[in-house]
C-alpha cells in the first residue's frame, strides 16, 4: 500500500463498548487502553465512565457517537488506512432495543449531531441522506432490516456512501479457513467478533472482513469493493463509532379478536383480516386520526387518547384468552350490572377467590383447573391499564410454555384496563365531526366496530 498508513485498532465488547485503540499516522502512534484518558467526542447513549466505550444502553430510538477529537490529514489521492477493531452486541434479556453500529470517517464532527436513530444507525437523517456533499464513508454492523428494499437482512454488514443505503452489503459470515467455506456469524450473538477494514489507496480497494475472536485473519474477505476514496474524503476527516437503537419495523394489527382467528385442519390458530393493520416502527407509538377497533377489544389508551403500539394488541390478545376460557363475548349489554364486562367481572370473580367459576360452563367441569388459571390470569395480566405492565408476546409464550412463572396478579379493578361502552345497540357505529356518547372521552373523528363486524 502506497502513501500514509493510518491503523486503528479498537475492541467492542457487551452492547458495543469499546476497551483499546491504537493509531498510527505517519509515524506517529496514538494508544487509548482507557477510554476515560482518551481524546474522545462522546456525546448521546455513549458513554466511557470504566474506561471502556460503550454506544448504546437500553434507551428507546435514541443514538450515541464516540469520535476521536484529533483529525487525520489524507493530503496523498493514494492514500491507505487500515483499522481493526472487536466488538460484542449483547441484546436485552426481556427485547432489543438494538439497531447497530458502524464505524465512520466523516468531516465533521457537528454533522453527525443529526444523525437519526432507527435504521439511520445515527449518521444520517432524512434530510441529508444520499447527499454527496456528505463526504461519508461508514461501515455498518447492522442488526434489524432496513426499511429499504435493499437491506432487508436483519444481520448485515454494509459499505455505505453519503447514504444509509449501502452501495454493497452481505449477510454476516466468515472464511473458514480449515474448510474453505463461509460460515455465518450473528452480530447480535453477545459472542465477540473482530473485523478488519482496509482500503488500498493504490487500488482504489476496499475490504472487509469479519471472524470470531479466536479465529485467525480469513484470506478471504467478506466484502471488497473498488471505490476511489479520495473523491469521498476532504483533506482533513475524523474517525469513530455511530450506533442507535430502534426496533425497526412491526405489524400493528388493531383488530385482534375471535371472529378473525382462523384454525386449519390441525386447530392451530391463524391471526387473518389485517384490514386495519399498519406497520410501523417498533417501540413507537402510533397516534391515529381516528379510532378504530371493536369494542371490548380495545385497550384503554385507544380510545382514550387514539393511540396504539405493541401493548394495545396485546391487551387484545388477553381479552381473547378470557373469551375462549369463559365462553363469553369481551361485552355483553344485556347481562345484568357487573357482568356487562368480561374483564370486570373476572376481576370480581378473582377477587372473592372464585376465578373457576368464570370457566365455560358448557365445559360442565371437563377442564384442566391449572390450565384455566394459567390462562385466566394471563388473560388479566395482558388487560392490565397501564400498557408498560403488560407482556411482550415472548413472554406470553414462555408462560403458555411454563418456562417462566407468571406473576403474582391483584384483581383490584383498578389495575385493568375496563373498555369504555358506548350507549348503543347497532352493530357498528360511526362518528364523523361530532361527539359520541362514550363515558369519559369526545372525538371529532372516530370510528368504532361493535362486537364484530
Amino acid at each position: 500500500m502506497a502513501g500514509a498508513i493510518q491503523f486503528l485498532s479498537l475492541w467492542m465488547l457487551a452492547s458495543v463498548h469499546a476497551i483499546s485503540m491504537v493509531l498510527a499516522q505517519d509515524g506517529n502512534h496514538f494508544v487509548h487502553y482507557d477510554f476515560r484518558k482518551a481524546d474522545l467526542y462522546v456525546d448521546g447513549m455513549a458513554s466511557t465512565k470504566d474506561g471502556r466505550l460503550k454506544l448504546t444502553n437500553s434507551s428507546k430510538r435514541a443514538t450515541g457517537h464516540a469520535f476521536h477529537r484529533t483529525p487525520i490529514a489524507f493530503v496523498n489521492s493514494s492514500f491507505s488506512f487500515s483499522t481493526e477493531f472487536v466488538f460484542a452486541i449483547v441484546p436485552e434479556e426481556r427485547t432489543s432495543y438494538g439497531q447497530g453500529m458502524a464505524f465512520v470517517v466523516f468531516p465533521s464532527i457537528v454533522d453527525l449531531r443529526y444523525g437519526a436513530a432507527t435504521s439511520y444507525l445515527g449518521i444520517f437523517n432524512r434530510g441529508n441522506d444520499n447527499k454527496t456533499e456528505n463526504h461519508i464513508l461508514a461501515v455498518e454492523l447492522d442488526t434489524n432490516a432496513s426499511s429499504e428494499a435493499l437491506e432487508e437482512s436483519d444481520n448485515h454488514v454494509g459499505i455505505d456512501v453519503n447514504s444509509i443505503v449501502s452501495v454493497e452489503s452481505k449477510d454476516a459470515s466468515y472464511f473458514d479457513d480449515t474448510v474453505g467455506m463461509n460460515r455465518s456469524l450473528v452480530l447480535a450473538s453477545k459472542q465477540r467478533i473482530r473485523i478488519w477494514i482496509e482500503y488500498d489507496g493504490e487500488n482504489r480497494l476496499l475490504n472487509v472482513t469479519l471472524a470470531p475472536l479466536e479465529t485467525p485473519k480469513p484470506r478471504l474477505p467478506l466484502l471488497s469493493r473498488s471505490i476511489d476514496l479520495s473523491k469521498i474524503f476532504k483533506e482533513q476527516m475524523f474517525f469513530g463509532f455511530a450506533g442507535s437503537t430502534g426496533w425497526g419495523k412491526v405489524v400493528l394489527h388493531r383488530d385482534i379478536k375471535a371472529s378473525n382467528i382462523l384454525l386449519d385442519e390441525d386447530l392451530n390458530g391463524k391471526l387473518g383480516d389485517f384490514g386495519l393493520a399498519i406497520f410501523h416502527d417498533r417501540g413507537a407509538t402510533f397516534e391515529a386520526t381516528r379510532v378504530v377497533g371493536t369494542i371490548g377489544y380495545m385497550a384503554p389508551e385507544v380510545t382514550a387518547m387514539g393511540v396504539a403500539n405493541e401493548a394495545t394488541d396485546i391487551y387484545a390478545f388477553g381479552v381473547l384468552m378470557l373469551e375462549v376460557v369463559c365462553g363469553r363475548r369481551p361485552v355483553e349489554p344485556e347481562r345484568s350490572p357487573g357482568q356487562k364486562i368480561l374483564v370486570e367481572w373476572v376481576a370480581s370473580c378473582g377477587r372473592r377467590g372464585a376465578l373457576l367459576d368464570t370457566v365455560d360452563s358448557k365445559l360442565a367441569g371437563n377442564f384442566e383447573a391449572e390450565e384455566a388459571m394459567l390462562l385466566l390470569k394471563l388473560g388479566m395480566i395482558c388487560s392490565q391499564i397501564d400498557p408498560q405492565k403488560r407482556p411482550t408476546m415472548k413472554d406470553i409464550t414462555e408462560y403458555l410454555e411454563q418456562k417462566k412463572r407468571i406473576p403474582h396478579i391483584s384483581f383490584d379493578t383498578a389495575a385493568f384496563g375496563i373498555p369504555i361502552v358506548p350507549i348503543i345497540s347497532d352493530e357498528t357505529v360511526t362518528a364523523q365531526g361530532s361527539a359520541l356518547s362514550f363515558a369519559s372521552f369526545l372525538y371529532d373523528t372516530i370510528t368504532v366496530l361493535f362486537r364484530g363486524r
